[in-house]
């Protein structure tokens, strides 16, 4: 086998699977039950916790677990992406990648900090504050050095003889007890506000998926770089599902 050099890439915006279904109806006011389904879209996808999200919109609980298993396949694809580690297996590489995800996730940090009410449109802005998850740039320098040393293996012939499997799985697991390291005591960078427009269709209330996008994009975060730390290379080896999700309108 031909070993190449690894680098980091810029992590692409995950897109993430929620469901249209339609809700039940409650008795809170609009602006709690905005401020509730928020933060219950945002409990499953990240942590799994699934019991207002079913009761707002009304999902099973199989439903609701396929919401948070869709998106952890995708942080794993965007970190696997991210420290150039390919899918060369059965899925075991991918599985190690998921269930860092979970534990990377499970420490996301939100909140709904207001509802604000434009009265003269009955409409809704919920303010969301994100508290980013600091855990690649704190491992930043360690997976640098973690990576340089790999390339100088690669060049010193060490993996010349290996499979692409192994050699892979070698280099994954070695970026994976860098950032596991990191889950027991999360660290958070520094706030970030945004707001969601809640939209009305009928009998639905929802909010759109660049809304969800934007703040999916500050749950972790990514340092903008374009891999000049490292050696750039051709890797000679290699080869949307976005919905809305609707809650019934009061």
């Amino acid at each position: 086998m031909k070993s190449t050099f690894k680098k980091i890439s810029v992590l692409s915006l995950v897109c993430v699977l929620m469901l249209s279904l339609a809700g039940c109806s409650l008795f809170d006011s609009k602006a709690k039950v905005y401020s509730r389904y928020v933060t219950s879209l945002l409990d499953i996808n990240y942590k799994n916790v699934s019991k207002d999200y079913m009761t707002l919109t009304g999902v099973s609980q199989k439903d609701a677990e396929a919401v948070y298993v869709a998106n952890m396949d995708y942080q794993a694809h965007n970190l696997m992406n991210y420290y150039g580690v390919k899918e060369v297996d059965d899925g075991t590489i991918l599985s190690e990648f998921y269930y860092l995800a979970q534990s990377i996730f499970a420490n996301a940090k939100y909140e709904v900090t207001d509802v604000k009410e434009d009265k003269s449109t009955d409409s809704y802005i919920v303010e969301v504050t994100v508290y980013p998850l600091d855990t690649l740039e704190t491992t930043y320098d360690d997976v640098v050095a973690y990576i340089e040393k790999f390339n100088a293996q690669v060049e010193d012939g060490d993996f010349n003889n290996t499979t692409e499997v192994d050699y892979e799985t070698e280099f994954a697991e070695g970026i994976i007890e860098i950032l596991k390291g990191t889950t027991a005591n999360p660290g958070y960078m520094d706030p970030v506000v945004l707001e969601v427009p809640i939209k009305l269709s009928n009998d639905y209330y929802y909010f759109e998926d660049e809304d969800f996008l934007k703040i999916d994009s500050n749950i972790l975060f990514i340092r903008e770089n374009d891999g000049s730390a490292l050696p750039e290379t051709s890797d000679d080896n290699t080869e949307e599902a976005v919905e809305d999700t609707e809650a019934a309108a009061e």
